[in-house]
């Protein structure tokens, strides 16, 4: 079977659908989506790559790479921080749903090391 990005479209609403059902709770099929997802398009790059004998980078784009990351991770945290201390200190709310955490967090991570690098590349 050929693989393109409407076979991982599918495969990743399945797996949504499948995870979200068995579970109960349509955040976990949201996480099983993206890593589907991520991994696929991880997975058809390389191979696009190992086709195309594609030149590798020099350190400069190498190193846009780190700091854009670096960047992205920054104001993830950021915003992780402004949130908690205000339900905290604001809104005198101190419990925070670990579901979510985890979810901003594979997102986070998602954004960072394959979002960011494929523009970084771009420029």
């Amino acid at each position: 079977m050929h693989v393109n990005v409407f076979t991982i479209f599918i495969s990743m609403i399945v797996c949504l659908a499948i995870v979200a059902l068995l579970s109960g709770s349509a955040q976990w099929g949201i996480l099983a989506a993206l890593v589907a997802g991520v991994g696929s398009f991880k997975w058809l790059r390389i191979k696009k790559q190992e086709a195309a004998d594609e030149l590798e980078y020099d350190e400069r784009v190498n190193q846009n790479i780190k700091a854009y990351s670096f960047q992205t991770f920054s104001i993830a945290n950021l915003l992780l921080l402004v949130y908690l201390l205000i339900s905290w200190q604001i809104l005198k709310v101190q419990t925070v749903n670990a579901n979510y955490l985890i979810l901003y967090l594979s997102i986070t991570f998602i954004a960072a090391f394959y979002i960011v690098p494929f523009i970084a590349r771009k420029k």
